[in-house]
């Protein structure tokens, strides 16, 4: 048993409650009591269990990043300040192919313990070499969404037949931690033909899609050529959208995609760093709401962010669409936390389990030592957490009921 007290606790459930002065009690990997300390306290007074006093910290829970490539901490600095295509076929795709597995193993286990010192607890991941990444992620403990790349261009042709068998070798590694997901790379990587095959395969085996979708204009513009129509509604054409699919970036949207999206139930996963070092565009957050699309949060790949830091990606999409929207009511900071949890939750189909510190749910939980100058007086904890806090700021961490950090 794991027992914090004396803490203030975000809980992001339905109600969105904050509890001051309270406590969380975990047993094995579940949360088996939610409450004010002292009463918790006395009811547990005679239970053997390990007590952290959080006393000073607020508790939140495991923050989610629903769309990274953790291998390319690798390339972290290596190809900045460049425009997306040249940055992606003369940079990245060219030195990625050099890599061997032990690399994307070390850069994968560099992006976990990144992730972990900043809060992060989970995170949906599209790269290659996806043995090599369930070693890092399950060696450092986080929970890892490891996508099987689909791709058909940038010096790598990764098909049907080598994916189906990849899984049939993975999937008897899967577990509660570990989860495949198929990420056919973008529609203008990957052809019709195998993004069909995607589809089938995924429902077939009742697994998430991930792909790049709508990042920049020229990849709009280029779709319209070459299908008359945009991605999403090329997408929709030829069956691939549902509930199950994650889209990455969505930047240029039609007002048409938007509710082709919301019927489709696909989630979105919104990644504003990248999108602006990359100059690729603003996603149309404030819309996407409104349609009742579920948006979550990522940061993309450490190439075009530079740092897997999720509440420097809370502060940023909070910050730009005040201003895209010339709005300073809009992306609040709760729907901005709501995003970088409960929803990023929504998104994986696990909200029954993480996202939020409920009685029942996993024990995924993150302390933040809010006993600095910064984080006082402390008069909104959420605002707080979107505004001010800092990946740094994170003191403990305890995924599945196992403390990390």
């Amino acid at each position: 048993m794991i027992f914090i007290k004396n803490t203030t606790i975000v809980t992001q459930n339905s109600k969105r409650q904050i509890i001051e002065d309270g406590a969380i009690l975990a047993e094995g990997n579940k949360i088996a009591d939610i409450g004010q300390s002292a009463k918790l306290e006395k009811k547990y007074a005679k239970a053997k269990k390990k007590t952290i006093d959080g006393r000073g910290k607020v508790a939140i829970p495991g923050l989610i990043n629903a769309h990274t490539h953790a291998a390319m901490s690798l390339l972290r600095g290596f190809a900045d300040d460049m425009p997306l295509n040249d940055w992606l076929e003369k940079k990245i795709w060219p030195a990625e192919a050099k890599l061997g597995p032990e690399d994307i193993c070390r850069g994968t286990k560099m992006a976990c313990q990144e992730m972990l010192q900043s809060g992060t607890t989970t995170f949906n991941n599209m790269y290659w070499q996806p043995a090599q990444e369930i070693r890092a992620a399950r060696e450092i403990g986080l929970q890892d969404f490891v996508g099987l790349t689909a791709l058909d261009s940038g010096g790598m042709d990764i098909g049907p037949a080598q994916i189906a068998a990849e899984y049939e070798r993975l999937k008897s590694k899967t577990g509660e931690d570990i989860k495949l997901v198929l990420t056919p790379h973008s529609i203008y990587a990957v052809s019709e033909e195998t993004l069909r095959w995607c589809k089938k395969f995924a429902d077939d085996n009742d697994l998430l899609l991930h792909i790049h979708l709508s990042e920049t204009e020229e990849e709009v513009k280029n779709c319209l050529a070459k299908h008359k129509c945009q991605p999403v509604e090329y997408l929709e054409k030829i069956g691939f959208l549902g509930g199950n699919v994650v889209a990455a970036h969505c930047c240029w949207l039609s007002e048409k995609e938007i509710k082709i999206l919301a019927k489709q139930k696909v989630s979105v996963a919104h990644c504003p760093v990248s999108n602006l070092k990359l100059s690729s565009g603003v996603a149309p957050l404030g819309k996407l709401l409104k349609a009742g699309v579920n948006v979550a949060l990522g940061t993309d790949g450490p190439a075009s962010n530079n740092c897997l830091d999720m509440f420097g990606e809370m502060k940023i999409a909070a910050l730009i669409h005040k201003w895209d929207e010339r709005n300073p009511a809009a992306a609040d900071a709760q729907t901005i936390l709501d995003m970088a949890t409960i929803n990023g939750a929504k998104a994986l189909k696990i909200d029954k389990n993480i996202g939020s510190i409920d009685i029942g749910k996993q024990a995924d939980i993150v302390l933040i030592d809010f006993d600095k100058p910064r984080l006082k007086p402390r008069h909104n904890m959420v605002s707080h957490l979107v505004y001010a806090a800092q990946g740094g700021d994170v003191c403990g961490v305890i995924i599945g009921g196992k403390v990390l950090l």
